[in-house]
């Protein structure tokens, strides 16, 4: 009777055991679930906050290139690919074009000089691309968080 006895507080202690140890994994397991997201959520805010300051910047940079650039009496016939080079800004203008993907081939021809009326209409489209991409990613960031809405009656 007595083994009896024993095998079952054994048996009982052990469940237990068991129960308790899984119960602290499970904790355990929760609590780096919750941190890992909580790592990603802040990566992912760095991430959007860099994307948004770095358009606000291209932009602002094509702003600052239309202003300092600006179609004036007597640059009308004036080389700007030149003045661009004189000045070093040339290599902001092609890393704008890059990063919009804009193709202004037709507006600024590689083999031949610009005036500043093509330079001002490179810019502007230039910009408008940005500010399109732009807007359409804010209109996919409110379409997306409206949509759980919309799905619940």
């Amino acid at each position: 009777m007595s083994f009896i006895r024993a095998q079952n507080g054994f048996i009982w202690g052990f469940s237990l055991g068991i129960s308790a140890a899984s119960m602290l994994f499970y904790i355990w397991h929760m609590e780096s679930l919750n941190k890992l997201q909580q790592q990603w959520l802040a990566s992912q805010q760095t991430q959007l906050q860099q994307q948004q300051n770095s358009t606000a910047k291209q932009i602002e940079t094509i702003d600052l290139l239309m202003k300092s650039y600006s179609i004036t009496d007597g640059s009308e016939d004036l080389d700007m690919r030149a003045e661009l080079i004189r000045a070093n800004h040339m290599p902001l203008l092609l890393a704008l074009q890059q990063q919009s993907g804009t193709d202004v081939s037709d507006l600024i021809d590689p083999a031949k000089p610009f005036n500043s009326a093509q330079l001002y209409a490179a810019l502007l489209r230039i910009k408008q691309q940005h500010e399109r991409q732009q807007a359409r990613k804010q209109l996919d960031e409110r379409a997306k968080a409206t949509a759980p809405e919309a799905a619940q009656p």
